[in-house]
């Protein structure tokens, strides 16, 4: 393996771990949105201050991080031509293990931590809310957002986990001529 693939791998490992994050700012965007929707159903309680351009910031941020983080997984040649110097493209190193294997790995272990990590928030959280529903009180919308965006997380590492061979297959394939790098 050439020291070029190495670069190759973290690049990628960088990009995958971006779409693992970026999970967070969708529930920062949803709570945003749920506060510029609180703040025109209520404009005292903000002091009519307009939340539009925080939440305009929120998609944005978003959108940045996922078309970055894509970048990253989908361009990864051309960053590597960019950084790498041609004496990596003729060094070889020696790993454990080819790039599927290193890329499965990254997937179970990134979405383990995912789920690690969201999982006691989650839980408490959903309990809360199934107390308030069964009491019939009021539930908020940013609890709500908060229990949608951790399900989504926990989905998302499920998938991870149990998907990690068809998705690292994905990802080494050469988006040219669909070989596998």
């Amino acid at each position: 393996m050439k020291k070029s693939d190495i670069y190759e791998i973290a690049i990628k490992i960088l990009g995958l771990y971006l779409f693992f994050t970026s999970i967070a700012l969708l529930r920062d965007m949803l709570t945003t949105l749920t506060v510029m929707t609180q703040a025109k159903q209520n404009p005292d309680a903000f002091g009519d201050f307009d939340q539009t351009p925080f939440f305009i910031l929120s998609i944005a941020n978003f959108a940045f991080v996922i078309l970055f983080a894509a970048f990253l997984t989908f361009k990864t040649k051309t960053i590597t031509k960019f950084v790498c110097k041609p004496t990596d493209y003729e060094e070889t190193s020696s790993l454990f293990a080819d790039r599927k294997v290193i890329y499965e790995m990254a997937l179970v272990i990134m979405g383990l931590l995912s789920i690690v990590w969201t999982l006691p928030d989650f839980a408490f959280k959903l309990k809360n809310h199934i107390q308030l529903v069964q009491s019939s009180m009021p539930t908020k919308d940013f609890d709500t957002n908060f229990i949608i965006a951790s399900a989504i997380k926990i989905v998302v590492g499920l998938i991870a986990i149990i998907y990690a061979k068809s998705i690292s297959t994905i990802v080494i394939k050469d988006n040219k001529n669909g070989q596998t790098a």
